[in-house]
């Protein structure tokens, strides 16, 4: 069940037409305004971010971890207002870029932001809205280097099975270079980057504290990584999980199954929501989930500069 995605050929909604680089927002007297969201506005920005969206929760995952300003967010979140205050959007830009807009011009003020940063490498958000941010933020005729159409799935109803794994655990720093290991595996599949080559210490810095925080389950066998799953952002609303791994030779004996709705029961104890994401071409997994009770939620795209 290793989550690899196979690159789409580029569509034209990904070559951006756009003559300028840059483009200005129509009109002087409504420029929305950005801004850094201020400390003790916590609350506000996470209701801006309730509804239900695989990148909000993500967003509001961070927020409720680190804050608005720490460096584990791996970029800054922006705040776009309108002349009279009033939100538009939040945005988080930096390695990764996510948002969630009430209007097009917020669209546009943040990927004119997002454009004059270096360090972006990955947009990701639903269909259509990920197209126009990349209308507004590309160069005349300019394509992201890699783009991979995703499902957005999740459950509501809780699991009526009981079933126990025997030894599924939240990860220890001893299990560090298991998870490593598998999670590197699998993002080079996916992207084509291999993280262990190309920051080694900044990677097992960040799954390090995400294993402090309990986020990685784990289920080890005779020194083997048999299954694990990260919990990205556990939220009241959702918990999102991603880089869910079955060890090759143990696929197809329902274990993937059965630690998954065991993991799946522990955080809808304390959440309303599963949310995940599985690859377009990737059926036979998008099948195991929807057999498992998941259904879709929306058509997503992760673009790789």
């Amino acid at each position: 069940m290793m989550m690899a995605t196979a690159a789409r050929k580029i569509e034209s909604s990904f070559t951006s037409h756009d003559d300028s680089i840059l483009p200005a927002v129509a009109g002087t007297a409504m420029v929305p305004t950005i801004t850094s969201p201020l400390p003790g506005s916590e609350e506000h920005i996470l209701s801006a971010l309730s509804s239900n969206s695989l990148t909000n929760v993500i967003m509001a995952g961070f927020i409720r971890d680190n804050g608005f300003i720490n460096p584990l967010n791996r970029g800054e979140f922006f705040t776009c207002r309108d002349e009279s205050n009033r939100l538009e959007g939040v945005a988080l830009i930096g390695h990764t870029i996510l948002f969630e807009a009430f209007s097009d011009r917020a669209i546009q003020t943040f990927a004119t932001l997002a454009r004059r940063r270096s360090s972006t490498h990955l947009l990701m958000g639903e269909h259509n809205t990920v197209a126009r941010f990349w209308g507004h933020y590309a160069a005349k005729h300019e394509s992201p280097r890699l783009v991979c159409p995703i499902l957005f799935l999740q459950r509501r109803e809780p699991f009526e099975s009981q079933t126990e794994v025997s030894g599924l655990r939240p990860a220890t720093p001893e299990d560090l270079e298991h998870v490593v290991q598998a999670q590197a595996a699998m993002a080079f599949e996916i992207s084509g980057v291999d993280p262990l080559q190309k920051d080694p210490a900044g990677f097992r810095a960040r799954y390090l504290r995400r294993i402090e925080k309990q986020r990685v389950w784990v289920l080890i066998e005779n020194d083997r990584l048999v299954f694990k799953s990260d919990v990205i952002a556990d939220t009241p609303h959702a918990s999102y999980i991603e880089g869910v791994y079955v060890r090759p030779e143990e696929r197809g004996k329902g274990l993937g199954r059965r630690c998954l709705i065991g993991l799946s029961r522990t955080l809808m104890a304390r959440g309303k929501a599963i949310y995940l994401f599985v690859e377009n071409q990737n059926t036979r997994t998008t099948s195991f989930y929807l057999n498992l009770g998941f259904t879709i939620a929306g058509q997503y795209d992760l673009l790789y500069f």
